[in-house]
């Protein structure tokens, strides 16, 4: 083979090889280009601004609903846990009017509805919004509350001053008022100094079931066996202020605490489940204390101030103010945190309160959401009339 015949294979040998080299990297540097870009989409969606936002199954999908009775209108409000949007109105005009509290059974499974303008409690089916039934209590029925087990209702009727007893039997769906006690009789209650009246306000059940603390409204709280529906112990208003709302038991039940709120005085109180003692006063650093919630780990409990639009966080150790939240909306009423303990709801009265003994209005009606890990005010699903009651059911238990 000549010189030239030589060169011109090694030559050719070369251009070969480079094109083979250059197609393997064109080959090489496209495919993670491609991959990159069907990683960074995945689980992304992009909003009207065009950002990516992060795509969770739990920001698409419920996992409970908020109720909320609006007094203002005569409605209970279903809210979307996911959207923050009211998904279904359950129109009370010819059921019962001025749903004032609304409170679910631990189950879920009902929930009851104070009337206070008809004095009455309304039964809801939560699984179908049914009102399986409406029953007469006393005039201005405030609160029903169910009892740990489910089997019973105590209802607080504000000026007819007594609690109805309501028996439940869920296996039938039946629900009957049994017993009546009329605190204005109760012999404990007749000193007009400490008990200036004996309007039951609201109330909140021992672990067990068997006792029920029970605020009044001119001052003064009873502790009720409920068994034999009578008081047992009684707190005049020296001991304990007006109109207190915020009734909760510990944890651990070894608590009960309680509240008053005026437009001058914001305290609460502690007392001990197994004597019924008064241990603890202390003050919210607010005015006008009212709806309270305990924090999912347990450790706090958060009460709004309806005149300063504020809440105090309390630990349920030390019973001490150990923070506060600045501003969760203009006249706070009654609160609830989302299961995980992320969220706390909070109604606002509207500036034409239904029912209040003092002046408690608010420009903006609706339900504020807070974030607890910063304790600010995040968002507002707004409503119009004058929402008080609120609580939660969890679906897909």
């Amino acid at each position: 083979m000549n010189k030239n015949k030589v060169l011109f294979c090694f030559m050719l040998a070369m251009i070969l090889l480079i094109v083979t080299a250059c197609g393997e990297a064109s080959s090489t540097d496209e495919q993670p280009e491609e991959t990159a870009t069907e990683e960074s989409t995945e689980g992304t969606e992009v909003d009207s601004n065009g950002d990516e936002e992060e795509v969770t199954e739990e920001a698409t999908s419920s996992t409970y609903e908020v109720w909320v009775a609006d007094q203002g209108t005569n409605e209970i409000h279903i809210i979307d846990s996911a959207t923050h949007e009211i998904i279904e109105t359950i129109d009370f005009n010819d059921v019962g009017d001025k749903p004032h509290m609304l409170v679910f059974d631990d189950e879920g499974d009902y929930a009851y509805v104070a009337n206070m303008g008809s004095g009455t409690v309304s039964v809801i089916r939560a699984e179908d919004r049914e009102v399986l039934t409406t029953l007469e209590t006393g005039e201005g029925a405030h609160a029903a509350i169910p009892s740990p087990d489910g089997e019973r209702v105590l209802v607080a009727n504000v000026p007819a001053r007594s609690l109805s007893d309501i028996s439940v039997d869920k296996e039938n769906e039946e629900f009957v008022v049994e017993r009546e006690l009329d605190l204005s009789a109760v012999e404990a209650l007749q000193n007009e100094e400490e008990f200036p009246n004996q309007n039951p306000i609201c109330l909140a059940f021992t672990a067990d079931g068997k006792k029920a603390y029970v605020t009044l409204g001119g001052g003064g709280l009873v502790v009720v066996d409920v068994d034999e529906l009578d008081v047992i112990q009684s707190f005049g208003k020296s001991q304990v202020g007006a109109h207190g709302c915020g009734t909760i038991l510990s944890p651990d039940g070894k608590y009960m605490f309680a509240n008053s709120g005026s437009t001058e005085l914001a305290e609460y109180y502690v007392f001990d489940t197994e004597t019924d003692e008064l241990i603890f006063t202390g003050e919210t650093g607010g005015i006008d204390a009212h709806g309270v919630r305990i924090t999912k780990d347990g450790k706090h409990l958060w009460m709004v101030n309806r005149i300063t639009d504020d809440a105090a966080i309390i630990d349920v150790e030390t019973f001490e103010v150990v923070d506060t939240v600045n501003f969760v909306g203009d006249a706070p009423d009654l609160v609830t945190f989302s299961p995980d303990g992320l969220l706390f709801y909070v109604t606002l009265r509207g500036p034409e309160p239904a029912t209040g003994t003092h002046d408690m209005a608010g420009e903006t009606p609706g339900v504020s959401i807070i974030d607890v890990e910063t304790k600010t005010k995040i968002d507002l699903i707004e409503l119009t009339g004058d929402p008080h009651g609120i609580d939660l059911r969890i679906l897909n238990k």
